[in-house]
C-alpha cells in the first residue's frame, strides 16, 4: 500500500498516538480526544485517513490523487483544530488506500503506535454494522491498546473490567497509569464466578496500588455478568478499560462477553488493551484473581 504524507505536517514520528479519521463528526471527536491524550503524554499525534478504491461504478472513478487530495484537505482542517487547542502538539498526517481497519492496523505497526484511537458511529443495529467494520476489526488485529471514543467523557472514575485471567495485567497497568495521570479515581469491577475469596481482588491489585499510591481505588465484586455491571456504571465515567486476548477460544468468549459488549453499548470511551506477548511469557506462571 502507498502512504501519502499530508502536505501541511511534519514527517510522522514513531511511538505516539494514531487517530483514525473518516470525515464524520464522531471521528472528529475521537481525534480531539486523541490530541488531548497525546498532549498530556507529551507524545506525537498521527492523524490517518484511508479510502477504498471502488470495484465498479456507473460514473468515472476519481483518480487516486483526487481522493488523496480530499483526504489531505480534511486532515489539514482537523489538524488545525487540534493545534489550536494544543499549540505545542507535534502533529503529522498520513493517507493510505485500503480498508480502514487494515490500513490503521498497518500504520500502527509501521510507526509502532502506543495507542490507536477511533470513533464510534453511535448506537443501534446500524451502528453495530458500521462499528464492526473498523473498531471490532482493530480489536482483533491490533497488538496494542485501542480506544473507541463513544458517549461523553465524564468527570467520574476510570472503570476497569477484570476477567480474572492473565489478560488483566496489561489492562490494570493501563487503567492505573491513565487514572494517575488524569487525577481520576479507579473503580475495578469483577464477576463473582471467578472469585473464591472476598479479598482476592484487593490482593490482585495491591502491586499497582503501591506503584500508584495517589490513585483512589474502589473494588467491586458483582453477582451479575461483568459486562452488564460495567455498562450500568459507564455513564459519567472518564474511561472504561477492559483486556483482551488474541490467540485462543478464551479471547473470543471474553470479547463476546465484555469487550464486545462495551464497544457497542458503553456510554463513555472504551479502551481495549491486549495482553502483551512479553507479559504473557514472563508472567504466565503467576495467577490472576482466584
Amino acid at each position: 500500500m502507498s502512504d501519502y504524507t499530508t502536505s501541511y505536517a511534519r514527517k510522522p514520528e514513531r511511538g505516539g498516538i494514531l487517530a483514525g479519521f473518516d470525515g464524520s463528526a464522531v471521528a472528529r471527536e475521537a481525534a480531539l480526544w486523541a490530541a488531548a491524550e497525546a498532549h498530556g503524554r507529551g507524545s506525537p499525534l498521527v492523524l490517518a485517513r484511508s479510502y477504498e478504491r471502488p470495484i465498479w461504478t456507473d460514473a468515472d472513478p476519481l483518480p487516486d490523487d483526487a481522493r488523496a487530495w480530499h483526504c489531505d484537505h480534511s486532515l489539514r482542517v482537523l489538524a488545525d483544530e487540534c493545534r489550536a487547542r494544543h499549540p505545542d502538539l507535534r502533529i503529522s498526517g498520513l493517507i493510505r488506500a485500503g480498508h480502514p481497519g487494515q490500513a490503521l492496523a498497518g500504520l500502527a505497526t509501521k510507526f509502532d503506535a502506543d495507542l490507536v484511537v477511533i470513533g464510534s458511529r453511535g448506537y443501534g443495529p446500524v451502528a453495530r454494522l458500521v462499528l464492526g467494520s473498523t473498531a471490532a476489526d482493530l480489536v482483533h488485529l491490533m497488538d496494542r491498546p485501542v480506544v473507541v471514543v463513544r458517549g461523553a467523557v465524564g468527570p467520574g472514575p476510570v472503570l476497569l473490567g477484570l476477567a480474572g485471567t492473565e489478560t488483566d495485567r496489561q489492562a490494570i497497568e493501563f487503567a492505573f497509569e491513565f487514572a494517575a495521570r488524569h487525577g481520576n479515581a479507579l473503580h475495578a469491577v469483577h464477576g463473582d464466578h471467578h472469585v473464591r475469596k472476598p479479598d482476592a481482588l484487593a490482593r490482585c491489585l495491591a502491586p499497582w496500588q503501591e506503584r500508584y499510591p495517589g490513585v483512589e481505588l474502589q473494588t467491586e465484586v458483582v453477582g451479575a455478568k461483568p459486562s452488564h455491571a460495567l455498562l450500568e456504571r459507564s455513564a459519567g465515567a472518564r474511561l472504561l478499560v477492559v483486556g483482551s486476548h488474541h490467540h485462543n477460544a478464551a479471547h473470543r468468549m471474553l470479547l463476546g462477553s465484555i469487550s464486545h459488549a462495551t464497544l457497542y453499548h458503553a456510554e463513555c470511551p472504551v479502551a481495549v488493551v491486549p495482553a502483551g506477548r512479553a507479559v504473557r511469557q514472563q508472567e504466565r506462571a503467576t495467577s490472576s484473581v482466584r
